[in-house]
């Protein structure tokens, strides 16, 4: 399990490095595609202060400030519960996409939008986007914990997590410190991290 789970990780990674230099041969001097500087106008110039106030919640529901308890909470949960599988699970599917982001970022480098139309602080480079990746995994994580505990909750709780990482992704572009590329990408990469994962644990 833990060997089919580093080959997993080092696969998504190769891809996702990948991707990411691909991107590279279709970027202006800014960082941007011709798609991303488009969807990045057109947000930029509807803001308001409604929207911005969502897209700041929304961010930080995506950040490791509410991901990182909300996991550690839900771990020790499935633990009292007696469901430490569960409990790996769920770690290993949020620690991991944290680990894909952060080593794609570092080799791929892609600028960050232009700090002038930024609305909120953000570190490191722009691909891909971190918020997108974890929020993404943990999310689709905690939705298959959920329906494997109370099968009638899949429905409800599919919903309302792909509203809930819908607006984490959409807030990164709006609040002026991704582009659309960063986000649509961390989603493949969770996607491709979770979608292997859970193959992992059908033959464990």
């Amino acid at each position: 399990m833990a060997a089919g789970a580093a080959l997993l990780f080092a696969v998504v990674l190769g891809c996702a490095i990948g991707a990411g230099e691909l991107l590279g041969l279709a970027e202006r001097p800014d960082g941007s595609t011709g798609v991303d500087q488009s969807i990045t106008s057109w947000l930029v110039s509807h803001r308001t202060d409604g929207l911005t106030a969502v897209a700041r919640v929304s961010a930080t529901l995506g950040s490791n400030k509410v991901l990182g308890p909300l996991v550690a909470v839900v771990a020790i949960a499935l633990i009292v519960r007696g469901r430490p599988f569960l409990a790996a699970v769920l770690i290993v599917a949020w620690a991991g996409s944290i680990g894909l982001y952060d080593l794609t970022k570092a080799v791929v480098g892609r600028m960050r939008p232009p700090a002038s139309i930024a609305l909120t602080t953000a570190q490191n480079t722009s691909f891909p986007s971190g918020h997108a990746t974890q929020s993404l995994a943990t999310w689709a994580t905690l939705v298959a914990i959920c329906a494997a505990l109370w099968p009638r909750s899949r429905a409800p709780v599919t919903i309302a997590a792909a509203c809930l990482v819908a607006a984490i992704g959409w807030s990164r572009v709006y609040l002026g410190v991704h582009w659309a590329t960063d986000v649509v990408c961390g989603w493949a990469i969770a996607t491709a991290w979770i979608a292997g994962g859970s193959r992992l644990v059908a033959r464990a």
